[in-house]
């Protein structure tokens, strides 16, 4: 009937990211207890993967919120390919996203990331997109969608402070080189 029809809609609606078309938090938590209770039936690990775009608050105030919101979309289209079918690609919010990667080790989510790191890059749309990524494995880092993803939340923050202690580097590092013909 036309009321199921609506229903079905409705109920899909309220389980989607309505910018990017991907799953959202709600759907996110649901994926993961299924993935959850398979990985134990096949006595297999999988792995979460928190995605957190670098950069998104500079290109809105640079470009617009227009062109941060299609940065937005780019991404999770970036993610959505470099998924198999039997993953999930979500939007947890705002710049953030998670992969659900089914029977994946720490090694295969490394992939995943090594992949879509690749496909930004050659990515010729401007502005360039660049991410940051923590991975967390089930049953290793927690046994709850929630724990997963504080894992998963703190692997990436860990990678974000990373990242910034090598700019910091970096930045010294051409400094000192610069300033060492000037005496």
């Amino acid at each position: 009937s036309e009321y199921s029809i609506a229903e079905a809609q409705l109920r899909e609606l309220v389980v989607t990211d309505p910018l990017t078309g991907l799953p959202n938090y709600r759907r996110l938590l649901e994926v993961m207890g299924v993935e959850i209770a398979r990985a134990d039936r096949t006595h297999r690990e999988m792995a979460v993967v928190f995605f957190d775009m670098d950069g998104l608050k500079d290109i809105n105030d640079e470009y617009g919120h227009l062109v941060g919101s299609r940065a937005v979309c780019r991404f999770a289209e970036t993610l959505r390919a470099a998924c198999r079918s039997t993953d999930t690609a979500a939007r947890y919010g705002g710049d953030e996203f998670v992969a659900v990667l089914s029977d994946t080790d720490q090694e295969g989510a490394k992939l995943v990331i090594r992949r879509i790191n690749e496909r930004l890059r050659e990515d010729s749309d401007q502005p360039v997109l660049a991410v940051s990524a923590g991975i967390a494995v089930y049953p290793r880092d927690g046994g709850t969608p929630t724990t997963l993803l504080s894992a998963a939340d703190r692997a990436l923050y860990a990678a974000k402070a990373d990242k910034a202690n090598a700019r910091r580097r970096n930045v010294v590092g051409l400094r000192e080189w610069s300033n060492a013909g000037s005496r």
